[in-house]
């Protein structure tokens, strides 16, 4: 991978003027097709660096389309299901201010900062991860570094906010799959909630993750366990959005958890890439599915859903661009939405001149650093 150097500072016009020179600026977009590379930190193995190489669910390319200015239509509500299902708990109505936490892995390199980020873009709360399975039933940060490292620790603790703990990942093995006993799974769970002192705990789980049954069904137990001793933990599911909706194996795993008696309070959806409004049409068609897998009203189903749009370039084409993040805060907040997110922290900034490898430093647009953060928050 080539050495990442220090941006130079110079005046907006003549960076743009320079990205069209060397011909990497996309004409009508505003984005330049670039990457960046990246170090990873003394203690990152080379498993935890093939981390690096793609951006979460890369392969799913079906969102995209061409652009629209056309606002979503208001969905009608699903007819419920005629096949009875387990009833989810009912969670309390949240609160008027969408949350954002965008996703920011704590093994990254260079070092994210939280306390410089909030000051320059406002955000306080975020997604961290990723917990993974080590070897065996043991809990680590990206599969290789303890849960109770001190660098991970002190990072953590710097977090302005709620930090919301994030297990599986796009490239990583979730805890369920390795731990084949439900109690021994519970005790690692309990336990990285100890570590990160958090009530709040998110499952990014992709399409392969979801077609393993039996580790959904250990989760499950798992959860319920915990939410049973503390009523106060709240779950999330990061599910992968497709044009459809959501696969019938995550409909699957929510059905699980709430036959468990388990909790999942925020249905965040993870599209691939497209633009805003196909995100939202496919979000739509998911809140209908929600709808019948928890018997609630429309009303009551947006509020326990969220997106989390990749933001940038996500494969090719002039990707997921501050206009297509206003439309989709937009649409979020008329529908009162629980959750904004989006990957990630990092890509939250134009590439440079001086990048030659891909990787999750900044976004490939020619766009102000923190736009899509300030966005989602509603500035």
């Amino acid at each position: 991978m080539g050495r990442h150097r220090k941006r130079r500072a110079s005046p907006r016009l003549s960076r743009r003027i320079a990205l069209l020179s060397a011909g990497l600026l996309i004409p009508g977009t505003g984005g330049a097709v670039l990457a960046a590379t990246a170090h990873l930190e003394q203690h990152a193995t080379p498993s935890a660096r093939s981390r690096l190489d793609s951006r979460p669910g890369a392969a799913m390319t079906e969102l995209s389309g061409p652009r629209t200015q056309a606002t979503a239509a208001r969905p009608a509500p699903a007819a419920p299901s005629a096949t009875a299902q387990p009833e989810a708990t009912v969670s309390a109505a949240p609160a008027a201010r969408i949350t954002f936490a965008p996703y920011a892995d704590v093994l990254s390199w260079p070092p994210l900062d939280f306390a410089r980020t909030a000051a320059r873009t406002g955000v306080r709360d975020y997604t961290v991860g990723f917990v993974a399975a080590g070897d065996g039933c043991t809990a680590t940060w990206g599969g290789t570094t303890p849960i109770g490292d001190p660098v991970v620790r002190r990072r953590l603790a710097k977090v302005p906010g709620e930090a919301i703990v994030s297990f599986g990942g796009p490239h990583a093995t979730e805890l369920a799959h390795g731990c084949p006993d439900v109690d021994d799974l519970t005790a690692r769970y309990r336990s990285v909630l100890a570590a990160a002192d958090t009530q709040q705990i998110d499952f990014f789980l992709t399409d392969e993750a979801l077609a393993d049954s039996a580790s959904a069904g250990r989760r499950a137990q798992a959860l319920a366990r915990l939410q049973h001793d503390d009523p106060r933990l709240r779950v999330s599911f990061t599910l992968p959005l497709h044009r459809s909706g959501l696969t019938d194996t995550a409909l699957a795993a929510l059905r699980g958890a709430a036959a468990t008696g388990a909790d999942v309070s925020t249905v965040d959806l993870l599209p691939a890439g497209g633009t805003g409004p196909a995100l939202i049409s496919a979000a739509t068609a998911a809140h209908g599915q929600l709808q019948r897998v928890y018997h609630q009203d429309a009303a009551t189903t947006w509020q326990r859903m969220g997106i989390a749009p990749v933001i940038g370039v996500a494969d090719t084409g002039a990707g997921f661009q501050s206009a297509d993040a206003r439309q989709v805060r937009d649409w979020a907040a008329a529908h009162r939405l629980d959750r904004l997110s989006m990957w990630s922290i990092t890509r939250d900034t134009p590439c440079t001149l001086d990048t030659t490898a891909k990787n999750d430093t900044c976004s490939g647009l020619d766009e102000d650093a923190g736009v899509f953060s300030r966005i989602f928050q509603g500035s």
